[in-house]
């Protein structure tokens, strides 16, 4: 992964649906992590810096930033979309309601295919319990 620190700022500023701005650390390698829990944003930064970074997804690290990053189940996935930085956002508490903020403010590929997944995970399992409803009767 390119070492984009040079080019681009130290603070990426990332909005909430609710209007609130998030100012993120920047860290363009995985040696740049913290341990600390947090938020943190897959990033797909230009190489050029001219266009904006797009976030491609945005998650929670309950137990160290710098352990979750690299084993995030969505790691793979942005790699293949482009990701070349990280975001993170150091933090103790509010992790879900900062991060359905910024999911509902700033769309994302990925997390929006994982809600799409669960919806149709969600979807299938009732139409199973319905099923097994009617055979029964």
């Amino acid at each position: 992964m390119p070492d984009t620190q040079t080019a681009f700022a130290r603070q990426i500023h990332l909005g909430g649906a609710s209007g609130r701005i998030y100012a993120f650390t920047l860290c363009p390698s995985l040696r740049h992590l913290p341990d600390s829990p947090g938020l943190f944003a897959y990033l797909a930064i230009p190489p050029d810096g001219i266009a904006p970074a797009r976030a491609l997804f945005f998650g929670r690290a309950e137990c160290g930033l710098a352990a979750t990053i690299p084993r995030h189940e969505r790691f793979e996935p942005a790699l293949r979309l482009g990701l070349n930085a990280y975001a993170v956002l150091p933090m103790g508490g509010l992790l879900d309601d900062v991060q359905d903020d910024l999911v509902a403010g700033t769309p994302t590929p990925l997390n929006l295919q994982r809600d799409a997944l669960r919806d149709i995970s969600e979807l299938t399992d009732r139409h199973r319990r319905l099923t097994r409803r009617v055979a029964a009767e």
